[in-house]
C-alpha cells in the first residue's frame, strides 16, 4: 500500500470513528457514558471480570488510566470491584446488572442505526463489507 492509499484509509477511518464514536460536545457517546466507558463495558461483558491491570491492557491504558475509567463507571453503578477469590490482594472489575442493561440498550441503538444503512446494500455487498471488516480487524487490531 502506498502513502496515498494509507492517507485515504486514515480519512475513511476518521469518518467511521466520527459516526460511531464520541461525537457530542459534552463528551458522551451513549446515554450518560463516554466512548471509553462504553468500550470498557464491552470488554467486561465479553470477558466477565478482569483485574485492573488486565483491563488496562485490554483497553490499551495504564493501570491508573483504567482505574480512572472504572472509578467513573463504579460511581454511576455500572461496574463493581471485587476481591479475587484466588488472591484477595487483587481487585477485579465486573459489570453490574445496570451496566449490562445499559450496554444492551446502547448496542441495540447502534444496531438499529446500522441496520437502516445496511438495507441500502444488496446482500452480496453486505457479505463483502462484513468479510472486509473482519479482515481489517484481524490485520490492524490483532483480533
Amino acid at each position: 500500500m502506498d502513502r496515498e492509499r494509507a492517507k485515504q484509509l486514515v480519512d475513511l477511518l476518521d469518518e467511521v470513528i466520527w459516526r460511531f464514536g464520541s461525537q457530542g460536545s459534552d463528551g458522551y457517546c451513549c446515554e450518560d457514558i463516554s466512548y471509553v466507558e462504553y468500550r470498557t463495558l464491552k470488554v467486561l461483558a465479553k470477558v466477565g471480570f478482569l483485574t485492573m491491570q488486565q483491563l488496562g491492557q485490554q483497553l490499551g491504558f495504564t493501570k491508573s488510566g483504567a482505574t480512572r475509567v472504572v472509578d467513573r463507571l463504579e460511581a454511576a453503578g455500572y461496574v463493581r470491584r471485587e476481591r479475587s477469590e484466588y488472591d484477595h490482594r487483587v481487585c477485579c472489575v465486573t459489570l453490574t446488572d445496570a451496566g449490562r442493561e445499559l450496554l444492551e440498550r446502547v448496542v441495540e441503538e447502534y444496531a438499529r442505526k446500522v441496520e437502516m444503512s445496511l438495507e441500502r446494500l444488496d446482500p452480496d455487498m453486505q457479505d463483502v463489507l462484513m468479510a472486509s471488516l473482519r479482515s481489517f480487524v484481524r490485520t490492524f487490531c490483532g483480533g
